[in-house]
């Protein structure tokens, strides 16, 4: 039993660290909060979505196999309000200008800055269609039958924690005074690219969304 939870436990984190590290919708809003406002926003935003992590842990662990079997729907509502985020997150970024060559002097926080930031992280992690599309593909590949409590511990602890500490790292480095300086420069650019990016993602969940409504 104990090493049937282990394996569990090691596929899982395998796999979730081979996603978490693949470039989505949270690795660009974490590279365009640090690049933007710089550590701290960065930070607050790695740790929302971390937190993020655990409402997809909550619907694996607990809840996948009655949300297929009672309201299918349910899913494809996730998704398409997730591509909607992206659209909007995408254009957001299309628009973004130069940023401002100002150093390592960034504007000072303002009260309340920390929630927006943890939000905005929150917000991109609950509605991103790859998280969603990932975790359901993992869990139904791997949870075969019932966990035991222990190992669903485990996973509702260790998930969140190594989503926050791989973009808290990310947006540490991303904020380093020298890099962030030589970045800053282009900061712009990657924000167009990413915006194409997120877009690109988005119109790829409609279609998968489309297609399968269509081949009910």
């Amino acid at each position: 039993m104990l090493a049937s939870s282990l394996a569990v436990f090691g596929t899982v984190a395998a796999a979730h660290a081979l996603g978490v590290v693949s470039p989505g919708p949270d690795f660009a809003i974490v590279t365009r909060q640090s690049l933007a406002y710089g550590r701290a926003a960065g930070v607050w935003t790695a740790a929302g979505i971390g937190t993020g992590i655990l409402f997809h842990v909550a619907y694996g662990l607990f809840g996948l196999r009655w949300l297929i079997a009672h309201a299918p729907w349910a899913l494809t509502l996730i998704a398409l309000a997730g591509a909607g985020f992206l659209i909007w997150i995408g254009r957001k970024a299309l628009r973004a200008p130069p940023l401002a060559d100002t150093g390592d002097d960034l504007r000072a926080a303002a009260p309340g800055d920390w929630r927006h930031n943890f939000g905005t992280g929150l917000a991109t992690n609950v509605l991103n269609p790859k998280a969603t599309l990932f975790f359901v593909a993992l869990f139904s590949a791997v949870v075969s039958g019932p966990m035991s409590m222990p190992l669903t511990l485990a996973l509702a602890v260790w998930l969140p924690l190594a989503t926050f500490g791989w973009f808290a790292t990310l947006a540490l480095l991303l904020s380093h005074a020298g890099l962030r300086r030589a970045l800053r420069r282009h900061a712009h650019r990657i924000d167009h690219a990413m915006g194409v990016v997120l877009i690109a993602l988005s119109l790829l969940v409609l279609l998968r969304s489309a297609g399968e409504w269509l081949y009910r």
